[in-house]
């Protein structure tokens, strides 16, 4: 099970529904993973604080005006405002709580998160959910189609002798960002490889600041090992549940080519 797997069963897993499988898969996600595990912690004390405040007493505009200033998301209404006029900022105040929880802990993938984002992309490439763009099996031939469809720089795909055969490439975007991927594997072991302008990377703080640190970088997300590195003008990162050190050999021989361009 995946984050966003595991995030979209909050609900069943905070009321304790559902099967206990279903538990037993959320539990095993959340031992492995702590940014899971802080998300779960936050959605349970949001939840007990909302909970607090409604015990509180009936569902009146004074309540709402309680929760919210409390929650820091309403200043305090004088108290001789007319009754309509509170009860209007009561229900617009409700509908911002929603819309605050909403963006605030959505299940969906962080557009800023590029190690989750690369998983997912390689995920539904690995299993077929979405169709390689271009198949070939030369690395020039490879290099020659993506060189066409974006506008910074690719280098041919690591050499095969480092293990990785590549099979097709494609490209797409990445939190909004232009990215192009090698499709292949390393010793059968599906592998992608996602390139962006080096650039790209101020959108992905965290990445940012990890790669800054120790280049290459390397990480975990969900089932996959990950390597972050900076190539030249490239931000390169290697997805696939292959051997971390594996998946570093491969991204050590990107752009190992004479460049010919």
């Amino acid at each position: 099970m995946n984050c966003n797997e595991t995030r979209q069963h909050w609900d069943l897993y905070h009321d304790s529904e559902g099967d206990p499988a279903l538990h037993f898969q959320i539990n095993e996600h959340l031992a492995v993973c702590p940014d899971c595990a802080q998300w779960f912690a936050q959605q349970s004390r949001l939840e007990h604080l909302l909970t607090e405040k409604l015990k509180a007493g009936p569902w009146t505009p004074d309540l709402w005006d309680r929760v919210l200033t409390s929650a820091g998301l309403k200043r305090p209404v004088p108290s001789r405002r007319l009754f309509l006029l509170a009860s209007v900022a009561a229900c617009a105040a409700a509908a911002v709580v929603l819309l605050f929880w909403g963006k605030l802990f959505s299940p969906g993938v962080p557009a800023q998160d590029l190690a989750r984002l690369s998983a997912d992309w390689h995920e539904r490439l690995s299993q077929g959910e979405e169709p390689v763009q271009f198949h070939s099996e030369s690395d020039l031939a490879v290099e020659a189609y993506l060189r066409k469809r974006v506008s910074f720089p690719v280098r041919c795909p690591p050499r095969k002798d480092a293990g990785f055969a590549v099979s097709g490439a494609g490209t797409g975007e990445l939190g909004g960002q232009s990215a192009a991927y090698l499709a292949g594997a390393i010793d059968s072991t599906p592998v992608s490889i996602f390139i962006l302008h080096k650039d790209s990377l101020d959108k992905f703080p965290d990445q940012l600041r990890a790669v800054r640190r120790k280049n290459p970088h390397h990480c975990r997300e969900g089932d996959y090992q990950m390597v972050l590195r900076l190539i030249d003008r490239n931000a390169v990162v290697a997805v696939g549940r292959a051997p971390a050190d594996s998946l570093e050999k491969v991204l050590n021989a990107y752009a190992s080519y004479p460049d010919h361009h």
